[in-house]
């Protein structure tokens, strides 16, 4: 559970020292990069709060499928004209609500 903030950590700090124009990607990739970066440290968490401890594969791989798939829908959209953004953040979103649901007490 700890890899995704360790992941934030090292790139808040490269991004930091190495004075990356975030300028120049576009605002919905940073959107993007938002949403899967919250989906896996709430799955991370909901993995931890359930027991299954010391195995971050399934997060990361969550994490990493998630953005290439919403990179792609978003890049072919880009690349058709079709206007595909909501469309690619859609399911990042849906799978940070429904980890935040598994906290509501029952």
């Amino acid at each position: 559970m700890w890899i995704v903030p360790i992941l934030v950590a090292v790139g808040f700090a490269i991004g930091f020292y190495l004075d990356i124009p975030f300028d120049r990607i576009p605002d919905i990739y940073i959107a993007l990069i938002f949403l899967a970066l919250l989906d896996g440290m709430t799955y991370g968490l909901v993995r931890d709060l359930g027991g299954q401890k010391r195995n971050n594969g399934p997060v990361l791989i969550r994490l990493a499928l998630g953005l290439a798939v919403g990179s792609f829908i978003i890049y072919f959209g880009e690349k058709s004209g079709i206007d595909l953004n909501l469309i690619a953040l859609l399911p990042l979103a849906l799978g940070f609500a429904l980890n935040l649901y598994k906290f509501l007490p029952k």
